[in-house]
């Protein structure tokens, strides 16, 4: 532990004791800056919690490597520039992450507007096919082949053997009880 006299001592007198294993030195730097470096972080990435943790992560690296500092010429200089570099890959990360979130959120946006679609041209499908059941058999038969089958006028009016009017009239009258059926419902 240290004495009352090492609250005053310098930088330099820190570094040496927590080179030498001391935790009562390494509690003094603490002290001394982890408020400053907390101000630093926060102002830079904008999240008290997040600051806070990297401030955490500076020391604890710090601790960790207590025993190979002997290059290291000013401690202030030393943790703040750990700070910012902890700081900036935190930034970094968090604009890879978000792009991925946006990517993500796009994707599934994409996604479940597709669903729906397939969901609503499945009800419409339905729909259709309920409404062709209801049909008189004649008209029907004239409407599958058109919208299904994909004949033309002529050869349906050939295949039915009635007239190609016929045919356009019963296809028209098919399409107006759709329209009406669709804006009742």
């Amino acid at each position: 532990m240290l004495n009352k006299d090492c609250i005053l001592c310098s930088d330099d007198q820190l570094l040496k004791l927590l080179q030498e294993d001391n935790r009562g030195a390494f509690d003094l730097i603490y002290k001394r800056y982890w408020e400053p470096l907390f101000i630093y972080v926060a102002k830079v990435v904008k999240d008290n919690d997040e600051a806070k943790d990297i401030v955490q992560e500076v020391f604890v690296s710090l601790w960790f490597r207590r025993m190979h500092l002997n290059d290291i010429n000013s401690l202030r200089a030393y943790l703040f520039t750990a700070a910012r570099y902890k700081g900036l890959t935190y930034i970094k990360d968090n604009i890879s992450k978000n792009k991925y979130l946006e990517s993500l959120k796009l994707f599934f946006d994409l996604e479940c507007d597709s669903i729906a679609k397939q969901v609503e041209a499945n009800e419409l499908s339905l729909f259709v096919d309920s409404e062709i059941a209801k049909l008189p058999q004649k008209m029907r038969d004239v409407f599958i082949l058109s919208r299904k089958e994909h004949l033309s006028h002529k050869l349906i009016s050939e295949k039915l053997m009635i007239s190609d009017k016929t045919v356009k009239k019963q296809i028209n009258n098919v399409l107006k009880h759709f329209r009406l059926k669709l804006a009742e419902k």
